[in-house]
Formats: C-alpha cells, sequence, structure tokens
C-alpha cells in the first residue's frame, strides 16, 4: 500500500487541522478542529480548535484495536469534554464548546471500516475511476442558506470579503448551535449526544483501487452562479495528479480570488488535510 498525506495551514491564523497515520494498526485518520464562538488560547496560543484536533488525533493514536471505530470517536468525545472541563470551560454554553470534524478507516485485508463526523470526507476509488463517497458532509444543508445570502450579496455589488462575512455571520453563528441536534449535524464538541451523530460502515476490497480522506479545505469550491461540483471533479485529479500537485492548484486558485467572489467561499483558503492511501496499482 503507498500512502500520501498533506497537512497545510490556510490563511487562519494557525492549522486547526491534523491527521492519524497508525499503519501498525491500519488506522488513518483528518481531523479538522473548530474553535468555540467564544475567543479561547490556551497559555501556549493554541485556539479552541487547534487544542480539540490535538486530542482527537492523540486518542486516535493510542487505540488498541479493541473498539469499533464508533466507538473510538465517542471516547475520543469524552476525552475532549474532560480537557475542557479541566480547562474551565463554561460546558453548558454551546458557542464556549471546541470541536471537531473527522473522518477515520481501518484498512483489514478483505474490508474497510469507516467512521465520521461534520464535514471530512472520505471517498472509494475503484479500478475504473468510479468515486464512491462512503460519507456525507453533514453540514451542507446549513451551509446553503449562508451560501445564497453570500451570493445574493455579490449580486448586490459587495466585493469586499470582510462584508460578505458581516452579512452571513448571523447564519454561521445559528448553524453552529445545531450542533447534535436533530436536524443538524454531528460534531466531536464533548456534548453526550454527540455518538448519535457518528456515521459508520463496513465495504469490501473487492476492484478498490484508492481510499481518499480530506478535510473541506480540500474540497473545489462551488463557482459564483454555478453548480456545485461533482466529487469526481475534487477527488479524481487528487488520485491521478498526486494530492500535492492538486492542493497546489487549489491554492492558486483561492490566491486568485482572495475577496471569495469568484468561488463561493467563508475563507480565501481553508486548512487542508489528506490522505490517499492507494491500495492497489
Amino acid at each position: 500500500m503507498k500512502m500520501e498525506c498533506l497537512c497545510v495551514a490556510g490563511s487562519g491564523r494557525m492549522n486547526e487541522d491534523a491527521y492519524v497515520t497508525n499503519q501498525t494498526k491500519h488506522l488513518f485518520a483528518v481531523v479538522d478542529g473548530v474553535s468555540s464562538l467564544v475567543p479561547y488560547e490556551n497559555a501556549d496560543g493554541l485556539t479552541g480548535g487547534a487544542i480539540a484536533a490535538q486530542i482527537v488525533k492523540e486518542h486516535l493514536e493510542e487505540e488498541n484495536g479493541e473498539q469499533s471505530l464508533p466507538e473510538l470517536l465517542a471516547a475520543a468525545n469524552e476525552r475532549l469534554y474532560a480537557c475542557m472541563r479541566n480547562d474551565r470551560i463554561n460546558l453548558e454554553k454551546k458557542e464556549a464548546l471546541w470541536g471537531a470534524a473527522c473522518a477515520i478507516v481501518r484498512v483489514e485485508d478483505k474490508f474497510i471500516d469507516y467512521a465520521q463526523t461534520g464535514d471530512c470526507m472520505i471517498f472509494a476509488v475503484y479500478a475504473d475511476d468510479t468515486v464512491r463517497p462512503l460519507t456525507h458532509p453533514q453540514v451542507s444543508h446549513l451551509e446553503q442558506a449562508a451560501f445564497a445570502k453570500w451570493e445574493s450579496c455579490i449580486s448586490a455589488g459587495i466585493r469586499q470579503h470582510s462584508e460578505l462575512m458581516e452579512h452571513c455571520r448571523d447564519i454561521l453563528i445559528s448553524n453552529r448551535y445545531q450542533a447534535n441536534t436533530e436536524g443538524g449535524y454531528g460534531v466531536l464538541n464533548g456534548e453526550s449526544a454527540c455518538p448519535d451523530f457518528i456515521e459508520s460502515g463496513r465495504i469490501n476490497r473487492t476492484q478498490l483501487r484508492a481510499l481518499v480522506l480530506l478535510t473541506d479545505g480540500l474540497f473545489m469550491p462551488r463557482p459564483y452562479g454555478g453548480a456545485e461540483p461533482r466529487w469526481e471533479e475534487t477527488v479524481l485529479p487528487i488520485v491521478h495528479k498526486g494530492l500535492q500537485r492538486y492542493a497546489d492548484d487549489l491554492i492558486t486558485l483561492e490566491n486568485s480570488d482572495p475577496e471569495c467572489v469568484r468561488y463561493v467561499r467563508f475563507k480565501k483558503s481553508d486548512d487542508k488535510t489528506g490522505i490517499v492511501l492507494h491500495l492497489s496499482e
């Protein structure tokens, strides 16, 4: 098995992504930290999102093979809760919680187990280049309202990212309150409801060429006024030309549109983390 890994900071102050490659345990994961809405930094200057990503990463790296993947993510969620309580985070306020999205796989000889929460994604790529999403970006239905508002502001003549963000801020804040609720989305944030929103499954390895795990910073963005890109437009270039080259091309595109008006997104460049497992050539 050949493996590619990448973890690149976006345009934010620090990289809140992480990844896990435990080849001994055949365990691989990408993690996307989510900072609290209440500003927080620890003594080392790390944001809540960065801390959450590292807590989840460290927990997964200690995996002993005795738990299922959903159980493993639920245990990471409990560890995150304990760390926030230890740091005296107000756990009664949703806006104060640190969080992390995660996509994880365990690669066995005959099958692949997977689990996911948030908007990290896992794709199976077959010998004929069929791309099969194993997961669903759980926040996409909530983001659509913010994207629609963003586009309506562009149509009204707004061309500054800061102003576009200000018009959409209330929607984005409202979306955060939907974490681990019915009609919302799953995220590791210490809440007891979190395990109910972890999705998981198993596939066999027949004709399976590669597995691709991505945080949302590597998704091809939607052009203003255009259709949402198909997953193939993100996944196949990664498999064919390599993760690093795909990321370089995406960053070039993002840098050409710093105000986020040609391609609809909330940051010029989000943190980008990916793992590609080439299972057969």
